[in-house]
């Protein structure tokens, strides 16, 4: 009878250590994948970490670089004030005995060091500057070179409008000057006054082909000229005198011919080298009454002018 006990007894503890052992392998269980889980994010950290730590080497190695480079121009710096201090304290020798007039050489000299001893200290302070520092002189030097950009913008829009402006004064003044020969050699004969000076009152990209029309009539004594069609024709015989000016438009090549009755005669021409080039020309021409003169086209695209004509045709009747 106590044998069956013991027997139902130790059954009694096989089940309960079975369940026991259930427990802990469950606890088990639960504690691998926890630890499993735990050591793959590990991994991921540890692999983030050497991603940053080879982008920190490499960022560092670039600073190291740019650190290198700045204490070489800082060296160069001092080198050059050193240089300056010789050069200067030899002219200090040089100069030494002259009349009290040289004596502000001595006070300028005195100033130089001073100042040379200011920059040898922003040169160690700068020596010792960290990554910041340099950043702010990157900063500085960008601002300085959009300065620099700015200035420069500023300036060749001054040139390129100074360049227009001498182009129209050019303009004006030769036909000017040209009216001028023309009353002063008509006065030979006041029976025979034959005189124009046309213009064209606006540019053109694209003109290639035909006559060059002057709309702009300034003056047409006899009438010979013909602001429709650009055709200038020789109310009477004589010996005439023919100027033309052509402005290329901004840096496109411009030939244009002066021609009588279809023959071309004198060429000007207008290169590209840079904006608004100017080509002139003159001609001196004996013609019958009836004879056709006017300017043609022979290579190039478009003329510039303004409402104040830098593009003009002048002719005048000398005897």
């Amino acid at each position: 009878m106590n044998l069956v006990k013991n027997v139902h007894t130790m059954m009694k503890d096989m089940l309960t250590l079975q369940e026991k052992l259930a427990e802990t392998e469950g606890k088990i269980s639960r504690m691998k994948t926890t630890t499993d889980h735990e050591i793959s994010e590990l991994k991921k950290h540890v692999e983030f970490l050497k991603v940053e730590n080879a982008a920190l080497k490499n960022k560092t190695a670039v600073e190291e670089k740019e650190i290198m480079l700045l204490k070489e121009n800082l060296e160069n710096v001092s080198n050059t004030l050193n240089d300056m201090k010789v050069e200067v304290r030899y002219l200090s020798i040089t100069v030494f005995g002259m009349n009290d007039d040289f004596k502000e050489i001595d006070v300028r000299f005195q100033e130089l060091e001073n100042s040379t001893k200011e920059i040898e200290n922003e040169v160690r302070v700068n020596d010792k500057s960290n990554a910041a520092t340099i950043s702010d002189m990157e900063k500085r030097h960008l601002t300085l070179i959009d300065d620099l950009k700015n200035t420069t913008s500023s300036l060749q829009a001054d040139i390129g409008e100074y360049e227009t402006n001498q182009l129209k004064i050019s303009a004006t003044i030769s036909s000017l000057e040209l009216f001028r020969i023309n009353q002063t050699l008509s006065k030979c004969d006041p029976k025979q006054k034959v005189a124009f000076t046309a213009g064209v009152t606006s540019a053109s990209s694209t003109w290639n082909s035909g006559t060059l029309i002057f709309n702009r009539v300034i003056l047409n004594v006899g009438n010979g000229y013909n602001p429709s069609t650009g055709v200038f024709t020789s109310p009477v015989a004589g010996t005439y005198v023919f100027y033309v000016t052509a402005v290329e438009y901004s840096k496109q090549f411009l030939r244009v011919d002066i021609v009588l009755n279809s023959v071309s005669k004198v060429r000007t021409m207008a290169d590209n080298d840079a904006a608004y080039q100017t080509g002139t020309n003159m001609v001196v021409l004996n013609l019958q009454k009836g004879d056709s003169v006017w300017v043609r086209h022979v290579s190039g695209k478009g003329y510039w002018s303004d409402s104040v004509p830098a593009t003009t045709f002048t002719g005048f009747l000398i005897g």
